[in-house]
């Protein structure tokens, strides 16, 4: 097959694929042609053609996130690489491993008036554990290709490359200046790249360390709170041991993807917003070890800060110094579950008595925030919370991706079960949120559903654009008439109804079915709870096509219902 006579274009693609990276999405272009070229030589890497620039790094992100490996996004110069910029910036903070790849003009022409050229070398430098640049080789002259440039092209990639799965992963930015020829091929084969290859050292710390921390933890009450996570078996058992502890309590998120049986440990704002403050006392943690993401609960975050631990641990690898709840005393650089698996261990070994009833007693306000919810809602008239509740305890799930908005809040609220659930939290905006979930369907065997508030649907609906949507996934948009979460978030409720509405929760949205037809997919709106059960059926079914359900739900009475639930108990 004939490939591009850019020689390091080649080298790129083929570190691309010798570091592990299977699938790239592509958006067109003039400036990346050779790169674009190289890629489709290499059989060994997918690819994927996405016009959108943003819904294409939102797809790749989706698509790293579930394969767990890192993926490619390569674009022309100019202002794409800026276009980049969200999903780049989501995957920063929630460690995903992107390789932006933006071809870019020979460095002299910059700010020279030229066609499609700004400062794109480092203009991702806030959001990338890296940023690196591939200087061109003069116009017409890529058989002057010396030994030295091509050294210089492979460690600088493959540089690049173990920088973005190294520690906590992340994804790093490669800016590729091209001089003309751009569309010259050749037949002429690349000689093997050299690969180099990370080993990373063992987790464990010293038993003297480790000994002074259990002891710590056998007389105080623990909370262990876990932000969003991928899904992880060790993990799961390690925090089910810990917690098997009778002085630890855990506050899991559903995104934390923590095995829980009983959908216990999910029930952080339920349960909190039936205490008082007599009881948040009571209850108050001496130490706190938190896991994982940024957390969805503002009323979890509120009430550490407002009941501050005596020491807060937190684990895990990190690119920044975080302190959420105002309360850190030891950052321990290590993945959780082999730090509880050996806790766990030195307790046992020790043969450490836990007298404490800490954890029973955070049972007793759980069980009853159960039954006074579930009380709340089989009262409360046709709202998101009527309807979500019917959704999650009907529709079957394996992967669930839900946007940003009042529908993650609610995912913590209502109890349900799935193989595993994601959201764009690492910066928690509505964009994207369709895209990511249209790549990681590609990348997922099973089923996947998301499940969108209609802004966030509308914002990223190109998405659908060429037929991105795989025929077997399956969505579920709550149409509530414009931003929800503005009903009844503190900032926005009590600002006059006239002026919410307009600039806030956006009245007048375009309709939503006869768009995501117009792609395509096949529509079914529900207007009450009878036609949300059938349509929850009908989404259930097979189907050559794409799905979307539409769930109309009344505006003002979904906020006032959701306000309520929050003050059931007084």
């Amino acid at each position: 097959m004939l490939n591009t006579s850019n020689i390091y274009c080649r080298q790129i693609v083929e570190l691309l694929h010798s570091h592990g990276v299977t699938t790239a999405y592509c958006s067109p272009g003039s400036r990346n042609a050779p790169l674009l070229v190289a890629l489709e030589a290499c059989e060994n890497i997918t690819k994927h053609v996405v016009i959108d620039e943003r819904s294409a790094a939102f797809q790749a992100y989706g698509c790293a996130l579930i394969e767990q490996k890192p993926v490619a996004i390569v674009c022309t110069s100019g202002t794409a690489v800026l276009d980049y910029a969200p999903a780049v910036a989501e995957a920063y903070y929630s460690g995903v491993p992107l390789i932006v790849i933006s071809a870019d003009r020979p460095r002299e022409w910059i700010d020279q008036d030229d066609s499609q050229t700004i400062r794109q070398f480092g203009v991702l430098d806030n959001f990338v554990k890296g940023s690196y640049d591939v200087r061109a080789i003069p116009e017409g002259s890529h058989r002057e290709y010396t030994e030295d440039v091509r050294w210089t092209v492979n460690r600088t990639v493959n540089e690049a490359l173990l920088k973005a799965l190294e520690g906590k992963q992340g994804p790093v930015h490669i800016n590729v200046q091209l001089a003309e020829p751009l569309g010259e091929l050749t037949d002429e084969p690349l000689a093997d790249e050299r690969s180099v290859s990370l080993i990373s050292a063992s987790e464990s710390l010293s038993p003297d360390i480790m000994k002074r921390l259990a002891l710590e933890i056998v007389g105080s009450k623990v909370m262990l709170v876990a932000g969003f996570s991928m899904p992880n078996h060790n993990l799961d058992r390690a925090v089910r041991m810990f917690a098997s502890h009778p002085n630890v309590v855990v506050m899991a998120e559903t995104l934390a993807n923590l095995h829980d049986p009983q959908q216990m440990s999910t029930m952080i704002d339920s349960v909190l917003c039936d205490m008082t403050l007599e009881d948040k006392e009571r209850m108050r943690p001496d130490i706190v070890i938190s896991i994982g993401g940024a957390l969805v609960s503002r009323m979890l975050k509120q009430y550490l800060r407002d009941f501050p631990p005596r020491a807060h641990w937190s684990l895990g690898h990190s690119n920044y110094f975080c302190d959420c709840f105002k309360s850190l005393t030891q950052k321990i650089d290590i993945s959780p579950a082999p730090f509880l698996r050996q806790l766990c261990g030195v307790i046992r070994k020790n043969k450490i008595k836990i007298d404490s009833d800490y954890s029973s007693a955070w049972h007793g306000y759980r069980l009853r925030s159960a039954k006074l919810s579930q009380d709340y809602i089989k009262k409360s008239k046709w709202s998101d919370l009527k309807a979500l509740d019917y959704i999650f305890n009907h529709l079957r799930f394996d992967n669930l991706f839900v946007s940003n908005g009042t529908l993650v809040r609610y995912s913590q609220l209502l109890p349900h079960s799935c193989h595993a659930e994601y959201c764009n939290r690492g910066v928690s905006g509505i964009d994207g949120s369709t895209s990511t979930a249209v790549g990681a369907s590609w990348a997922y065997q099973g089923n996947t559903t998301l499940l969108s508030g209609d802004i966030s649907w509308i914002y990223d609906s190109g998405a659908s654009v060429l037929n991105d949507v795989p025929d077997d996934m399956r969505m579920v948009v709550i149409n509530n008439s414009g931003g929800g979460i503005f009903r009844f978030i503190k900032s926005t409720s009590e600002i006059p109804e006239v002026t919410r509405e307009k600039y806030f929760c956006v009245e007048n949205l375009p309709d939503i079915a006869a768009i995501a037809s117009a792609y395509g997919i096949e529509v079914m709106e529900a207007y009450d709870l009878d036609q949300l059960k059938e349509g929850i059926a009908w989404l259930s079914g097979v189907s050559d096509f794409p799905r979307m359900l539409v769930v109309m739900t009344p505006a003002i009475d979904s906020a006032d219902t959701l306000s309520a639930y929050f003050k059931k108990n007084k």
